[in-house]
């Protein structure tokens, strides 16, 4: 007989109401949108990814279904009616017959691939220090406690907090099929508030399961006939492969099927790349009309191309992930160059010192010409027990042609670490970091808090365990883009006179330009005289994010004039115009960030970046701001004659 069973407490009991799931919500939600949505699918990915058996890709699928999809109502009031005294707090009324009055659906995660919850299903205390595949005792019967090592993506215990913070009734329910012996087990657990129950006070975590037995340990349910019963009620789609299968039961209404299937793109790309992962994601609302995607090393670019990226750049959710890049540097990795041992006596740093002068001045070379290099970032960890582990990441990086700037990625052991990325600064340089298991993941992923989102030195309670003088290695390792990058591009050795020509021509009427000698080696340096500028009947001023064109006070306005300018951002080579992208501005989007007044013409959006005006009185203006103030802005500004032909003369000025 399945039932909830919750503990009593007793008088010498501590009286605790549970807080974790708190841990796991996130000021960075949008309207509408579920807070915990991030650390759901990352913690259900990594703790399928840590059960992987090792034969072929671990598969997740997360399914969303609606109200009308769950069981029918007598089977809901056995499933829910003893919990409705820990849901006062939430609100949650009841019918009659004890079930939750809740509009919601529910969600199931499972995972296939993997080992499922095994170990003794019957263990009630620790197993001793060391032993290892106890997965049924630190999931069902642990809070906070974990059994995970530093191989693992996760370690805190808290994981499956996301399942229950998810659920409006708080709980969830689990069925596994065990790798190791092919058993099925179902079991359950709630964490409420303490609560009264027909007179009783009992504590806020209860467990759904088929009794106890003489010692009151909670048993897991195995009957045939109970099992094959919830896997069709629930529309689980395991039938005898092994993993785990969990059901989340009236879920919040603001988790969203498209932002499942963002978050395991950005989160997990490149454990799909490697062909180590595949993600199902179905349900309502997913883009193209679809009710299911399937993400693989196949298909993942074309299904980033279906989503919109619109969210936050500290979650990363600002563009695509860099899937084909990330295919690219995964091929070049057997040729990845080594640095010296760094940091076995002082805090490890990158200079000259760290390569042979060879090797880096082939890596500063092709580092200019564009190509894509690996590196490999060797430090001493020292350990408080005397001696130390080396840790290894891997760098890649390219530069590009165009100044645009990209996201830099940080991997842990296949898991994309979204808070960590290069400075504001670092642009027209793409860069992945992968960080693979070993020393350095274990100290990294020990910093990193329940979210997993970045590598925080102000979490050194675990780190303190195994490590001394962590911290400035790990901040080394999360600015090791920033420094490769500056020491790949050394200052020029000589001036440059014709660095700036094409921003600034100063015109002196008093005095001559000097001409500059011939220097000793021959070369001759620019000889500037700038050429008087034509007049026209419109100028243009450039102004902090933007610019201004107007009259010009040296020729009178033509009847019936007409501009096109056309604006874009500077790039080292290449022709602006063609490179740009509705990433950097779009004229045509309402409410974004440019804005355009002005007075005397009538002006339309004919591209993202060209605009063209039809001039209507003689004092006309166009004002444009919201660009980039970190970034050069290029306007060229074309007379159009008519509706078909333009004047070849152009105007092109830096703002």
């Amino acid at each position: 007989m399945t039932q909830w069973i919750f503990a009593q407490l007793s008088g010498a009991a501590v009286r605790r109401d549970p807080q974790e799931t708190e841990l796991f919500k996130t000021e960075d939600a949008g309207e509408g949108e579920y807070a915990g949505t991030d650390a759901l699918v990352r913690e259900v990915i990594q703790n399928s990814m840590d059960a992987g058996t090792g034969d072929g890709p671990v598969r997740v699928r997360f399914a969303l279904h609606s109200h009308a999809m769950l069981p029918g109502q007598k089977r809901l009031a056995e499933y829910f009616a003893r919990l409705q005294p820990g849901l006062t707090y939430r609100d949650v009324e009841f019918d009659g017959s004890g079930v939750p009055v809740l509009p919601n659906g529910y969600l199931v995660c499972e995972d296939f691939g993997t080992r499922g919850l095994g170990g003794d299903p019957y263990r009630a205390t620790d197993p001793p220090n060391g032993t290892k595949g106890e997965d049924f005792f630190w999931f069902w019967r642990n809070i906070g406690r974990s059994g995970k090592t530093g191989d693992d993506l996760g370690r805190w215990g808290l994981g499956k907090t996301v399942y229950r913070a998810a659920s409006r009734v708080g709980c969830m329910l689990g069925m596994t099929v065990r790798h190791a012996d092919g058993q099925k087990l179902l079991m359950g657990q709630s964490v409420l508030k303490i609560h009264r129950y027909q007179g009783t006070e009992y504590a806020a975590e209860g467990y759904w399961c088929g009794g106890c037995n003489d010692a009151d340990t909670v048993l897991p349910i195995n009957d045939d006939t109970a099992l094959a019963e919830f896997a069709s009620e629930w529309s689980l789609t395991r039938k005898n492969e092994p993993g785990l299968s969990v059901v989340v039961p009236y879920v919040a209404d603001e988790l969203k099927a498209e932002s499942i299937l963002r978050l395991a793109a950005v989160n997990f790309f490149v454990p799909v790349v490697q062909k180590r992962l595949v993600v199902e994601v179905a349900g309502d609302g997913l883009p193209g009309g679809h009710n299911e995607y399937r993400v693989d090393d196949q298909t993942i670019g074309s299904v980033c191309k279906k989503l919109s990226w619109t969210g936050k750049a500290r979650q990363k959710l600002n563009t695509p992930p860099p899937v084909e890049f990330a295919k690219k540097c995964f091929d070049t990795a057997r040729n990845a160059v080594s640095t010296k041992l760094l940091g076995e006596s002082r805090i490890p740093s990158i200079t000259e010192e760290a390569f042979d002068p060879e090797t880096l001045q082939k890596l500063r070379e092709s580092f200019a010409d564009e190509e894509l290099i690996a590196i490999r970032v060797q430090a001493a960890l020292l350990k408080k027990a005397g001696g130390h582990e080396i840790g290894e990441l891997n760098v890649y990086l390219q530069r590009t042609g165009v100044n645009d700037r990209y996201e830099a990625y940080y991997v842990r052991e296949g898991m994309t670490i979204t808070r960590l990325n290069s400075k504001p600064s670092m642009r027209g340089t793409r860069a992945l970091v992968t960080v693979d298991p070993g020393p350095l993941a274990s100290l990294l992923g020990d910093t990193e808090g329940p979210s997993h989102v970045s590598w925080d030195t102000s979490n050194d309670e675990r780190p303190n365990r195994v490590w001394k003088t962590w911290k400035g290695r790990v901040k080394f390792f999360a600015k090791i883009v920033d420094t490769l990058v500056e020491l790949l591009t050394p200052p020029p050795e000589k001036a440059d006179f014709d660095l700036l020509s094409d921003f600034f021509s100063i015109e002196q009427l008093e005095s001559p330009q000097r001409k500059r000698k011939p220097q000793s080696d021959g070369e001759r340096t620019r000889d500037f005289n700038p050429p008087e500028p034509s007049p026209r009947w419109y100028r243009m001023h450039g102004k902090e994010g933007g610019f201004q064109i107007c009259d010009s006070s040296q020729l009178p306005t033509p009847v019936g004039a007409s501009l096109r300018v056309s604006v874009a951002y500077d790039m080292p080579s290449g022709n602006p115009m063609k490179h740009w992208s509705n990433f950097d501005f779009d004229f045509r989007t309402k409410n974004g960030p440019i804005k355009l007044s002005g007075k005397g013409i009538s002006a339309a959006a004919k591209e993202g970046n060209v605009i063209e005006m039809k001039i209507k009185k003689d004092d006309f203006s166009l004002n444009a701001s919201g660009f980039d103030i970190h970034r050069d802005l290029i306007v060229r500004i074309d007379e159009i004659q008519d509706e078909s032909q333009q004047t070849n003369a152009a105007n092109e000025v830096a703002s």
